[in-house]
């Protein structure tokens, strides 16, 4: 065998050789790609016929500042032949009693009576969950759009014609369209006391929601009996997203007391809107009564005392404003322009409704209680450790870890103390991962003035450093020189301060104006790193920072560019001029920061000579 022929021989197993390694190490992740591949059209297609029409008076589940697409009650209940679907979760709840209502109906009061023995046992089971919700998560001002553009179905008005209500939205039986003062339609069952968001604009719908109710009150405890005066009934229908189980959502008003009940088990997540630490129910009735309030804002009942609302919120108000007046730390959500205002409106609803409230009056009143209501509970109102000012705070501090101290101290000495300047301001406005109002607004004024005046002199710092570079003696230097270096350097940190202070300045005008809701979700994504409130306080003194890092490199340009050209003369009486202006900068910075050095030298002085005096004193 020829050399030549060997040699491709031997070329040509090792090429086999590889083939061989390359297809066992590309089989597996090639395989694993095909699988998940594989895996995805399925699923694709099993959602695919899982989706079904949404209707629209559907109301969908929502997670407190969120929003999410519609659900629907289950298709079974839009149906002419209800199916009926076994009954689970906490309607369930042995702890609750399930025993029919016996009590006799009155003419003041509707009494919670079960319905048929036979409607019970053919529908009961209609709803497969009833589940407790409260007033902040009716989908009123989150509904998806529903009217199409193209429909012209009134091309012109009959003769005549002074009837405009609708056919659908006609009384059937009890239910009663309403219309809110803001423009909502929702529905009020006026005998029994119960509202809806539903839209029960067909008698199918009508029907539907009923059996809802009939199920809802075969549950109930003994002795409930609901009163437009007294007692209330919400309810509203929807499905999970995910599993698609239909469920019933209620709860209901007392408003005797101001609050609102279920029948089963509330999660308070919602209901405590991120407050930590409550552990008491006289701190949970707060944040009860607040639900309450919203309620009465929803669907206002022009039965309520008017006038006697009206006083304990004039009461209320006139309150926060001598607080507001006398101290700068008040806990009022609204600031004094505010407080007077809603005291002009106040006295207006008490002149226009000196007998009864209307729905109007009803919605102000409930409103501005609503307000007030949240901030004691925000406060911690009734506690030992109840806050009592805008900056104290009522949590235990966590210690942080070493390296971050160690890390944000090494920040602040870097960027010449900005980010502990206004990790100050910020502890005033962001107490306790919670905010006021009027402080808010204040904080961000102060922002956007500072960052105003930063833009300015940026600019001019910018055009000083241009100017710089264009000096013949400067510009014929070796740009290696540590005067156009510096220069350089100026202008770069210059720009970032620029670029900073802009872009803050267009954040904080997005988001600084918001209620203070927007401001709490806004400091909650800002601070969500383990550095928390130091990190936005270190974003908000970059832009001074970077400004007077640009000033420090170009006094080291022009410093240099004349301490190492000019004559001995001229350089004495430089340097001492400079030395002077140094010393009382620094003066000025340390003072400022409470740091007096000519204080703190006599007392060691002093300390010095009394231990002298102590050495001669113990010497024999």
């Amino acid at each position: 065998m020829s050399p030549r022929n060997h040699d491709s021989r031997r070329l040509l197993d090792h090429l086999r050789v590889f083939l061989n390694m390359l297809s066992r190490y590309l089989a597996s992740p090639l395989q694993l790609v095909h699988n998940l591949f594989r895996a995805l059209l399925r699923l694709y297609f099993k959602s695919r016929r899982r989706f079904q029409r949404i209707p629209i008076d559907a109301q969908p589940e929502r997670v407190a500042g969120s929003s999410q697409p519609p659900i629907i009650f289950p298709q079974a209940l839009y149906n002419n032949q209800l199916q009926v679907l076994p009954l689970t979760g906490p309607a369930s709840n042995p702890s609750i009693p399930l025993l029919p209502i016996h009590a006799p109906p009155s003419s003041s009061s509707y009494v919670l009576q079960p319905p048929p023995a036979a409607l019970v046992n053919s529908q009961s089971r209609n709803f497969a969950e009833f589940k407790p919700f409260i007033p902040s998560e009716v989908m009123r001002y989150d509904k998806a759009p529903s009217i199409k553009p193209d429909v012209k179905q009134y091309a012109h008005i009959n003769p005549l014609t002074r009837d405009y209500s609708d056919t659908n939205q006609k009384d059937s039986g009890n239910w009663h369209a309403r219309v809110h003062p803001e423009g909502a339609l929702y529905f009020h069952d006026s005998v029994r006391g119960i509202y809806t968001d539903s839209n029960l604009q067909s008698e199918e719908r009508r029907r539907n929601i009923d059996l809802c109710v009939d199920e809802l009150l075969a549950h109930t405890a003994p002795g409930l009996q609901l009163d437009c005066n007294k007692l209330e009934l919400v309810v509203q229908l929807a499905r999970k997203q995910k599993s698609g189980v239909g469920i019933c959502r209620y709860y209901l008003v007392d408003h005797t007391k101001h609050l609102l009940f279920w029948l089963h088990e509330l999660s308070t997540d919602k209901l405590f809107c991120g407050v930590q630490g409550v552990e008491k129910l006289s701190h949970i009735k707060y944040a009860v009564e607040h639900q309450y309030w919203q309620h009465c804002e929803l669907y206002p009942n022009e039965n309520l005392p008017g006038p006697q609302l009206l006083k304990e919120l004039k009461d209320v108000v006139v309150h926060a404003t001598a607080e507001t007046i006398t101290s700068d730390v008040s806990l009022s959500p609204f600031d004094g322009d505010e407080l007077s205002k809603i005291l002009d409106l106040i006295g207006r609803l008490q002149e226009n409704d000196k007998n009864e409230g209307s729905a109007h009056s009803i919605c102000v009143i409930a409103r501005f209680m609503r307000y007030f209501t949240r901030a004691k509970f925000f406060n911690f109102c009734g506690l030992p450790a109840a806050r009592l000012d805008a900056d104290q705070s009522v949590y235990i501090k966590e210690k942080r870890h070493k390296l971050i101290l160690v890390l944000s101290w090494a920040l602040n000495v870097a960027l010449f103390g900005a980010p502990q300047s206004h990790m100050i301001e910020l502890r005033r406005v962001w107490v306790d991962r919670s905010t006021n109002s009027p402080r808010w607004k204040n904080f961000n004024s102060k922002l956007s003035s500072e960052w105003s005046g930063i833009t300015i002199y940026s600019t001019v710092m910018i055009a000083v450093d241009v100017s710089f570079l264009a000096v013949p003696s400067v510009g014929l230097q070796d740009p290696g020189s540590v005067t156009v270096i510096s220069t350089y350097l100026s202008v770069f940190c210059i720009i970032g301060s620029l670029v900073v202070s802009l872009f803050l300045t267009r954040q904080n005008r997005l988001y600084g104006q918001e209620s203070a809701d927007t401001a709490v979700q806004f400091l909650k994504m800002m601070t969500g790193s383990a550095f928390g409130t130091k990190a936005l306080a270190t974003i908000h003194g970059l832009p001074y920072a970077m400004l007077l890092w640009g000033m420090v490199y170009f006094m080291v340009a022009f410093s240099y560019q004349v301490f190492t050209t000019t004559p001995i003369i001229t350089l004495a009486t430089t340097g001492s001029a400079c030395g002077i202006v140094a010393l009382f900068t620094l003066w000025l910075m340390c003072a400022a920061r409470d740091f007096h050095v000519s204080t703190r030298f006599l007392a060691w002085l002093r300390a010095c000579s009394c231990s002298c005096r102590s050495r001669n004193s113990t010497q024999p």
